[in-house]
């Protein structure tokens, strides 16, 4: 999916439909048992998506209805108009920040866990040497492509932990023509809703060849612990 820089909060309303929509395609080509770990980090990302997402998203889209605004107020206990807007933006600088933040803990625990499994011993590697192995393992066509299509939604999450600047090394990476640019020592510009969507959606494409790989494939349950 190319990517759209939404400037209303219906555009990222859709755009988080569209994640949601992969989720569910992902899903539904999964024969797993509902405690296998494959299907669980989907379906994590998916629960996500409903909750710390779309309930930021949807608050900010409904409180531009004027008729709203009360209801919304008494929702969260605002005694003030004024405060209102102070309270969804943290809302929303907070939830992006948990969305990501989460996203990334669940398919991780993925990639360890299928590892674990592969493997029959822990991993204590670095996700982003795990992941680069688990990607050669299942044989993916260009690796090194996929693995920074997977650690694009990490490096946003590591920025946002780091008060919005990239800390590390300057890298820029290119997701379906969207240049995503880490600059070191300088404010992550593309950390908006519309970015966040847009890189879990690829990195998730790059799961989904993942999971379908035969290695994978072939593992009979991967534990969720």
């Amino acid at each position: 999916m190319a990517f759209h820089l939404a400037t209303s909060w219906k555009e990222r309303g859709l755009q988080l439909q569209g994640l949601k929509d992969k989720c569910n395609s992902i899903i539904g080509t999964l024969d797993l048992p509902d405690d296998d770990a494959r299907l669980q980090a989907l379906v994590q990302v998916r629960q996500l998506c409903n909750t710390l997402a779309a309930v930021s998203i949807k608050l900010q889209q409904n409180s531009e209805i004027g008729s709203n605004v009360p209801v919304i107020m008494a929702l969260l206990g605002i005694q003030e108009v004024s405060d209102l807007k102070s309270v969804l933006g943290d809302l929303n600088q907070n939830a992006k920040l948990s969305f990501v933040t989460m996203c990334q803990f669940s398919l991780e625990n993925c990639v360890y866990r299928i590892l674990a499994s592969l493997s029959g011993r822990s991993n204590s590697a670095r996700f982003s040497e795990e992941s680069e192995r688990l990607i050669r393992l299942a044989g993916l066509d260009r690796p090194a492509d996929k693995h920074q299509l997977i650690l694009v939604p990490a490096w946003i999450r590591n920025t946002l932990h780091s008060g919005g600047i990239h800390k590390r090394s300057s890298k820029t990476v290119v997701v379906d023509a969207e240049p995503y640019r880490f600059v070191e020592g300088e404010r992550l510009e593309c950390g908006t809703w519309s970015h966040l969507f847009h890189a879990v959606l690829h990195a998730l494409d790059v799961y989904a060849e993942i999971l379908a790989s035969s290695p994978v494939i072939a593992i009979r349950r991967v534990e969720l612990s």
